[in-house]
């Protein structure tokens, strides 16, 4: 394994690696792995490609927590339009540098948390993969979290919010009922690998059904 970069901002250093055998391409905050691509900067991470499937459909994305990158290139390859958030700049030039990230994607640093609050567009489909090592950040289990994606999400639009983590889980249990809340209809799709994996909590907007034609009608 090469040790392609190494950045050290104030935060967990970052750590980009190749493998010598393939070319494999690896961003690690810290001890944990964020992204890992093929020399051609194709995912190769399970969640990652169960999320981009959920998302089947869309046009436009907001990916909330970037990294590497891999998911936002995905979804630009395949055609759709990708706004993607983090909040350290470097995540960016190193997607861009090392795993193949496309100038078409809309790369803003940003707290993710204050960047969905501020938001004044939408996107038919937002994906969550926000994390401080392995753990999900407090703030994002805000009492508004839920409608402030309700906001920015299209009609008949869905979340995708990866938690690192089992399905039984307690960050699992706490989106799903903040998606619930706001309107959503959450439901977990476990993502697993030799029984150890991560859980998507996958949420799609419910749609109030039309109300009923109460107008008198007069008969014929």
């Amino acid at each position: 394994m090469i040790l392609l970069q190494e950045v050290h901002d104030g935060h967990e250093p970052i750590r980009v690696t190749e493998s010598v055998k393939d070319g494999a391409r690896r961003y690690y905050v810290g001890p944990a792995l964020y992204t890992e691509v093929d020399a051609k900067g194709d995912n190769r991470l399970g969640y990652i490609t169960a999320m981009a499937r959920e998302m089947t459909g869309a046009s436009s994305l907001l990916l909330l927590g970037t990294a590497g990158g891999a998911l936002a290139t995905l979804f630009s390859r395949a055609g759709g339009s990708v706004t993607a958030i983090d909040n350290r700049s470097t995540a960016f030039e190193m997607a861009r540098k090392w795993f193949h990230l496309p100038d078409e994607v809309e790369c803003i640093c940003a707290d993710a948390l204050q960047f969905v609050r501020e938001a004044d567009r939408l996107w038919d489909a937002v994906a969550i993969d926000v994390f401080q090592g392995t753990e999900i950040p407090e703030a994002m289990y805000a009492a508004d979290v839920g409608a402030a994606l309700a906001r920015i999400v299209s009609p008949g639009g869905i979340v995708v919010w990866n938690v690192a983590d089992s399905q039984t889980a307690w960050p699992v249990y706490v989106i799903r009922r903040i998606m619930r809340i706001a309107g959503f209809a959450p439901e977990v799709v476990p993502v697993l690998a030799h029984d150890f994996g991560n859980t998507l909590v996958v949420c799609r907007r419910v749609m109030p059904s039309p109300s009923p034609d109460t107008r008198p009608r007069i008969a014929a």
